[in-house]
């Protein structure tokens, strides 16, 4: 619908500063091309827009399609594949399908991408213990306090409850704005 609207308005736009227009009907020309400088920052906007959004899209059906791994994928010390996984090569198995590279280290993989207090699905977290510095553990927020991840303990794919980690430091890390 927004493109047959953004074409209709070049159209229209492109009418009014034909060259066959006469003087007397030259006058509005400064208007009509400030107007189209702003159609065309606004129609750049609504681009950029439609390419987030596309991501944010490809990002859930990621996160979905990694849910769907539950149980099946082995937890697997330096695995990134869905052979196995340990839990940031799980992360970075998710993020490369969106074709971003992130590091194989739940501490690296902290300090990529935007820090946020909310959490959006599809946005990593990294666990730390109280006091430290260090980030021991990573995971992707799946909606409602919930995390998908390969757990060690468990030797699988599993979705835990946040509150599971409260005697960890929880930082959540936006990579996708």
């Amino acid at each position: 619908m927004k493109l047959k609207l953004i074409a209709i308005a070049v159209m229209i736009l492109s009418l009014n500063l034909s060259p066959n227009t006469v003087q007397a009907e030259q006058q509005p020309i400064k208007p009509i091309v400030a107007a189209k400088t702003d159609f065309v920052a606004l129609a750049l906007l609504d681009a950029r827009e439609i390419r987030v959004q596309a991501k944010r899209d490809k990002l859930k059906r990621v996160v979905n399609y990694l849910t769907t791994r539950v149980h099946k994928t082995a937890y697997v010390f330096s695995g990134s594949t869905i052979a196995g996984w340990d839990c940031s090569g799980m992360v970075r198995y998710a993020y490369k399908r969106m074709n971003i590279v992130l590091p194989h280290s739940a501490d690296k993989q902290a300090h990529v991408g935007e820090r946020v207090s909310k959490p959006r699905i599809g946005d990593i977290v990294v666990f730390a213990y109280q006091g430290s510095t260090n980030f021991y553990h990573s995971a992707i927020y799946v909606g409602e306090g919930l995390i998908v991840h390969a757990n060690l303990l468990y030797k699988t794919t599993v979705i835990q409850p946040l509150s599971d980690f409260k005697n960890s430091q929880i930082r959540f890390v936006r990579v996708i704005q």
